[in-house]
């Protein structure tokens, strides 16, 4: 190689060194904050159809009645006030599955009656605590419960039921997932309404019985019903053995669907997936 040869070559390599630098800082935006070698630089940005589930750890766990952060806001419910006059449930005279009345709150065991995990619905997080939705009645009741003892994930499944048109519609983020028409309350029994979470779900032993192939409890409880055939008086989603009745109002509160729809959501949905019941759906509201 001569002399000029070389001095060529070390010419064409400082230049690509160059090109090469240049286009590794055009790569990068001048708005980012350098990232120490080893550091994800993955985005944390929550989606905002996700809801945050807790799942208990242990098994039982204290939920306290009142505010323990010293927040100013002293509500504990959230949605609608319940119209039932109905006592409430848990109470002193009413301990049971697996739900007791204490003196600062609640106290649940986990797992459920039906062996399935605890799970609230987050409603918002407060430095060690959390406030959550819980299965109680009043409906809507919000406690809190200390964030080490809980697990924390999301889903971005929504239920949405509109009773005026016996329409369930169930999201997967913005799109719809799945929808059908269904049986709600009657006049006398009706389905309350109101911000709701699917609480635990229920394999039937005989799928051809009155609650078809799945039951898919909620936290929420019938606001005119005291007791149901012995026992608590739970809102349930859940499949049917009499599909003809599908877009009446035939059910002591409950909702029944096709058994197929019942098993591709118990297949799909995770406990602690938000349930909205209104009697017209916000967007047939808005074009009013």
């Amino acid at each position: 190689m001569t002399t000029a040869e070389g001095r060529v070559i070390r010419a064409l390599a400082a230049l690509l060194a160059v090109v090469l630098g240049l286009a590794l800082v055009s790569c990068s935006s001048s708005k980012d904050t350098a990232q120490p070698t080893g550091e994800s630089t993955t985005s944390t940005t929550v989606s905002p159809y996700a809801t945050t589930i807790a799942t208990v750890k242990g098994r039982s766990i204290n939920v306290l009645e009142n505010d323990p952060t010293g927040a100013t806001s002293t509500s504990t419910t959230i949605g609608p006030a319940p119209t039932s006059t109905l006592p409430p449930i848990p109470r002193s005279s009413l301990n049971s599955a697996g739900v007791k009345k204490t003196d600062t709150g609640f106290e649940f065991s986990n797992p459920t009656y039906f062996r399935n995990p605890l799970v609230f619905d987050v409603v918002e997080k407060q430095g060690d605590w959390i406030k959550v939705l819980i299965p109680v009645r009043p409906n809507h009741t919000v406690g809190w419960v200390k964030a080490s003892e809980v697990a924390l994930t999301t889903t971005e499944f929504r239920f949405q039921l509109e009773l005026s048109t016996f329409h369930l519609t169930v999201f997967k983020g913005a799109e719809v997932f799945l929808e059908t028409d269904v049986v709600i309350g009657r006049e006398n029994t009706p389905t309350p309404i109101g911000r709701f979470y699917l609480l635990e779900k229920i394999k039937q032993n005989d799928p051809n019985g009155v609650y078809g192939t799945w039951i898919l409890a909620t936290n929420g409880y019938s606001e005119t019903l005291d007791t149901f055939n012995g026992g608590l008086p739970v809102i349930a989603f859940h499949g049917t053995n009499q599909p003809q009745l599908i877009g009446t109002r035939a059910s002591n509160g409950c909702v029944r669907m096709p058994n197929e729809i019942a098993d591709r959501l118990a297949d799909a949905v995770p406990a602690g997936t938000p349930i909205d019941i209104v009697e017209v759906a916000p967007t047939a509201q808005s074009n009013l």
